[in-house]
């Protein structure tokens, strides 16, 4: 059981910490903006953002929804040896898909250089906590 366990805490670590560092880095560059000479194309650049915090956000709750049931369904088959259930689909492939078309709309999308930065440095914390959860989930497998 603690080997199939044991990586459940990593992992929503890892996730917890990329979803922070995600919204500390939008914060930085939301902010950032704020104070530089009015665009034309702020106001729809800077809703993107924040549509993608929240999207951001969305998949950390699911991801969590789903490293619980992990979790419950491993404390469960080895807490009652007849209540082991088939394993559902992999949700995590279609959240993980989902999330990284969202994060590649806005680094190629428009804005200025350092907004294209920004959505790189988002990116690659996604991509990490991502991984995470995608390790877990073939360790379960």
């Amino acid at each position: 059981m603690a080997d199939n366990l044991s990586g459940i805490g990593d992992a929503i670590r890892q996730a917890g910490e990329a979803y922070a560092d995600t919204i500390a880095t939008l914060t930085k560059t939301l902010l950032g903006s704020a104070g530089q000479a009015a665009e034309p194309n702020r106001q729809p650049v800077v809703e993107n953002w924040l549509r993608l915090a929240r999207m951001s956000k969305d998949g950390m709750v699911t991801a969590l929804e789903h490293g619980f049931e992990i979790w419950e369904r491993e404390i469960r088959r080895t807490t009652t040896p007849s209540g082991a259930n088939a394993a559902p689909a992999n949700p995590i492939d279609a959240w993980t898909e989902n999330w990284r078309k969202a994060v590649d709309s806005f680094a190629g999308g428009a804005g200025t250089e350092e907004f294209r930065e920004q959505a790189e440095v988002v990116r690659s914390r996604l991509a990490e906590g991502m991984r995470a959860w995608q390790r877990l989930w073939e360790r379960e497998k």
